[in-house]
């Protein structure tokens, strides 16, 4: 057994948490491939109570979720607000403001 394996089990059978950390689904987690789960589910079932973590999902460090954040948004709002998820910081910067004030505007409307 791996150590990592035999160290889930020891936490299970402590009472910890035992949920699957290859399927865990969050865009929050720190597991960037959680995030990359959370919104692919968003884009697959068109949750649109998903676009206020997907815009905040615009400002990771990893391009392939930038990328893959911006296209679900694109997908389900059928705009990009001129965000490009390989562009400098600066003018994703930029163009994460235009989706944060789009959002707070009501344009969409917030979840719920």
């Amino acid at each position: 057994m791996r150590w990592p394996v035999v160290l889930l089990v020891a936490a299970c059978a402590a009472g910890a948490s035992c949920a699957d950390p290859d399927k865990a689904v969050g865009f929050e987690d720190k597991d960037p491939a959680a995030r990359l789960r959370a919104v692919r589910q968003a884009a697959q079932t068109e949750d649109r109570s998903a676009i206020r973590p997907l815009i905040t999902r615009l400002d990771s460090d990893d391009p392939a979720e930038r990328l893959l954040a911006i296209r679900t948004l694109e997908r389900m709002t059928g705009e990009t607000m001129g965000y490009d998820h390989a562009a400098p910081r600066h003018e994703r910067d930029a163009a994460v403001r235009r989706w944060v004030e789009w959002y707070r505007a009501g344009v969409e409307g917030p979840p719920g």
